[in-house]
């Protein structure tokens, strides 16, 4: 069985799956108060569908750009889980990549005070380092890769079609000190 969690950017995603076939999901907006919600919520979700969190043994997450707590709130669960259990597999992805999904794409996620985090992409492929840009930069990287699709602060975003789609290419941590947040502290 295997779980997707996504908590970095004020929503809450869950999505579960077993043998290629989604089982449940559930997608809250504007989880402001992720850190009080996401323990009660996973376990709520697997409970529905009559399981315990030690079924699960594998872990997808984004671990960032986002909300620092949204950040480290799926991140700190899934390290927590991995301490208690070496054996399950734990696999990151960062939010950038996961919004561009396969696409040909500008990712871009609000970071508060007329900043943006953004990658650009091609089939997965990093064409430019994650970072924090102001909106004049913001608009020059649009100019120079004015051919390429702009993907939103998740703005429709299908998460269970993407994490379909980006399952493979989620990266395996086998330490748990590799389930690393990725924060962009760019000052500008």
């Amino acid at each position: 069985m295997k779980l997707f969690i996504d908590t970095c950017n004020w929503k809450l995603v869950l999505i579960l799956k077993k043998d290629d076939q989604i089982i449940d999901s559930l997608i809250l907006p504007d989880t402001k108060k992720v850190s009080d919600i996401a323990l009660s919520t996973i376990t709520k979700l697997l409970s529905k569908n009559n399981l315990k969190i030690n079924d699960i043994q594998e872990f997808y997450l984004t671990n960032g750009p986002g909300s620092y707590t949204g950040v480290r709130v799926g991140l700190t669960i899934v390290k927590t889980l991995k301490t208690l259990n070496n054996e399950i597999k734990v696999y990151l992805m960062n939010s950038l990549a996961f919004q561009a999904a396969n696409d040909q794409a500008i990712s871009i996620l609000d970071a508060r005070g007329n900043k943006y985090y953004i990658g650009v992409y091609e089939n997965q492929k990093s064409l430019i380092e994650e970072t924090v840009v102001n909106l004049s930069e913001l608009d020059d990287i649009k100019k120079t890769y004015s051919n390429f699709l702009i993907k939103e602060d998740n703005e429709s975003l299908d998460y269970i079609q993407t994490f379909n789609l980006l399952e493979k290419k989620f990266r395996l941590v086998d330490e748990i000190e590799e389930i690393l947040p990725l924060y962009i502290k760019n000052f500008i």
